[in-house]
């Protein structure tokens, strides 16, 4: 989905060089195939995501840069695309987000693109003991999907969200450990305890449903396309396509 949109504003802009801006150090979008003559700026606030996780030996033609996106270490305009995954979900809505949009509008040129997965909750929202039951009953595929779902689950307003530590504390008082969860879902044990990464942290994630995302990108975005993938929750992960307003 990322490549198909930008190989497809490469030839609606006539080809050429680009200059393109990475939001994180993911090496998956790092790594996508680009079109000829690319130039990517990996930007994060992260050294140790730069310096561990990006993928710099696959990527000859890119430029790690630590920095902050709200705070663009970059001239304006000076990005022909901005691409990354899940970048707001840390941010106070609405205001971070209207920010972030901003940061993000300053650094592309007037014809260039944006090109964002987010992370929705369902206009429709679940109960955690929902959850919990699709979880016993097999219909829930990984435990990541099940550690997105009650995260969502848990999620109070778009305002108020979810702080992370809350998403462990009902976990386990679901689950009770992670031995008998696994037991009880088939889910290895290793993979369940990587959620003992959220006990006790007070950060706040944030879940805006899709209206309520689009709404904050309204001002300084036109968005082009709504792409949904195929794989499970995919209807929670939209990969939004837009272009500076």
């Amino acid at each position: 989905a990322y490549e198909q949109a930008v190989h497809g504003w490469h030839r609606r802009a006539g080809g050429g060089p680009v200059r393109a801006l990475l939001l994180g150090a993911t090496p998956e979008i790092a790594t996508l195939r680009w079109p000829e003559a690319t130039t990517l700026v990996a930007l994060d606030f992260s050294l140790p995501m730069l310096t561990l996780v990006y993928p710099a030996r696959e990527v000859p033609f890119g430029i790690p840069v630590c920095g902050d996106w709200r705070r663009m270490p970059l001239p304006d305009a000076s990005c022909d695309v901005a691409i990354g995954d899940g970048c707001f979900i840390a941010l106070d809505y609405p205001s971070g987000y209207a920010r972030l949009a901003r940061s993000f509008r300053a650094a592309l040129r007037k014809d260039g693109l944006l090109v964002l997965r987010f992370f929705c909750r369902p206009a429709a929202p679940e109960d955690p003991q929902t959850v919990f039951r699709e979880a016993l009953a097999g219909r829930i595929g990984s435990f990541h999907a099940f550690k997105w779902r009650l995260a969502m689950a848990l999620h109070g307003s778009a305002e108020s969200g979810v702080r992370v530590g809350a998403i462990w504390d009902a976990w386990r008082a679901g689950a009770g450990d992670s031995a008998s969860f696994a037991a009880r879902t088939g889910w290895p044990q290793e993979v369940i305890e990587t959620i003992d990464a959220y006990r006790g942290l007070d950060r706040v994630y944030t879940f805006p449903t899709l209206e309520e995302t689009k709404r904050c990108l309204d001002a300084d975005f036109e968005l082009l396309e709504c792409r949904t993938p195929g794989y499970e929750l995919g209807e929670r992960c939209p990969i939004l396509v837009a272009r500076p307003r």
